[in-house]
């Protein structure tokens, strides 16, 4: 066979380039093999390519370029041939116009793959999926996190933007338990796409992801419930149905893991409420103060050595001032100064607290945090000692 000769012009191929031809992909696949090596060495957490550019990495938080040349558009679809051709559950590549699932690279590592079409050909995003599960104190979480964990029953809730590391947190969650609770539990985890593998040791875990396993959050949940689950992670509590059912597994005696997207702790738990019926607001803002163990509202932040990135956390426990604020929409204004004071006794903590401490050990740079700080003036005077 003629060996295959790249091309650079990603808007139009014919019909015969477009066939999969064993001989040229092989060459594309160790291409691509050779793109996810390199990345991964200089600590990419997602992998780009696309028809007519060069592969990108996102490094430290920023997409960076490898140097690469522009892949072609024969060359992406050939690497998408594999990708599906090695997946589990995958469609036709025919039938593809987007595919969100779970792929391994033998040797080099596991990835979360999403597959597009953009002007009549392929782009591949990648994100990493680190061998090790993390812990809680690899991110950088209080020891208070780790407690309210292992209450017996609950809502816990992980909150943040896209790139927040809310994945990692929840894996940690899901470890922590695991590793340390006080008795045998039932872990259902209901996930977009399984990311982390957990085996059983302390307790036993059914992992499920949505569109192979089960038809949607709202199916993994209520099959949840009714499948002896003694806690149930819902990988993303975005709507009114998910809420009331998390709801009603938290009223059931059941812990509720749940990621939302919500800036800080006050903005997921309003989120929560708003999800409810509106003539339940009441009541529901009290059974919330029963309910709710924990809040962590994260943000991932550059390290001032740019080696990397560091968690900053918000932290809400219930703590007897937290549950007056919550149960009371009047004063629901007054949650930080609960979390601020609450921090040396209870281990809750505001995001500018957290800062300041990043600040102090040296790992954020000031400019970083003052630029995230919820009030800017107080924590420049509270740390305006430490620029330079």
């Amino acid at each position: 066979m003629q060996a295959h000769t790249p091309r650079t012009d990603s808007a139009s191929y014919s019909g015969e380039e477009r066939r999969f031809r064993p001989a040229a992909a092989q060459a594309e696949v160790e291409a691509l093999r050779t793109f996810l090596a390199s990345a991964i060495e200089r600590g990419a957490t997602d992998v780009h390519l696309r028809a007519g550019d060069g592969v990108y990495a996102r490094i430290d938080g920023q997409l960076t370029p490898l140097e690469t040349p522009p892949l072609s558009a024969v060359s992406t679809f050939e690497m998408v041939q594999h990708i599906l051709s090695t997946s589990h559950n995958a469609p036709a590549i025919d039938d593809v116009r987007d595919f969100t699932g779970p792929w391994s690279a033998p040797g080099i590592a596991r990835f979360r793959v999403s597959i597009l079409r953009q002007r009549s050909s392929f782009a591949i995003v990648m994100r990493v999926i680190p061998d090790e599960l993390p812990s809680l104190e690899s991110l950088g979480l209080p020891n208070t996190v780790a407690s309210a964990v292992l209450s017996g029953s609950g809502l816990f809730i992980v909150t943040g933007g896209p790139g927040s590391g809310r994945a990692n947190t929840v894996a940690a969650i899901v470890h922590h338990l695991n590793m340390h609770a006080p008795r045998r539990r039932h872990i259902v985890t209901i996930e977009p796409s399984i990311e982390f593998l957990h085996r059983n040791s302390r307790c036993s875990i059914t992992q499920r992801e949505v569109g192979v396993d089960t038809d949607s959050y709202a199916d993994g949940m209520r099959a949840a419930l009714d499948q002896d689950a003694d806690v149930i992670v819902i990988g993303e509590l975005d709507n009114p149905e998910l809420i009331e059912l998390a709801k009603r597994g938290a009223e059931q005696g059941r812990m509720i893991v749940a990621k939302m997207t919500a800036p800080d702790t006050m903005a997921a738990v309003r989120a929560f409420l708003a999800g409810l019926p509106s003539e339940q607001q009441e009541a529901s803002r009290l059974q919330l103060a029963e309910m709710l163990r924990a809040v962590v509202a994260q943000r991932l932040l550059p390290r001032a050595d740019g080696t990397g990135r560091v968690l900053a956390a918000e932290i809400l426990v219930m703590t007897p001032a937290v549950r007056e604020v919550l149960a009371d929409f009047a004063r629901m204004g007054e949650m930080r100064s609960a979390l601020a004071d609450g921090r040396a006794e209870y281990g809750t903590q505001t995001l500018d607290q957290h800062l300041a401490d990043l600040v102090i050990s040296g790992q954020v740079s000031f400019e970083v945090a003052l630029s995230l700080a919820n009030n800017s003036l107080d924590f420049e005077l509270q740390l305006r000692g430490l620029r330079r």
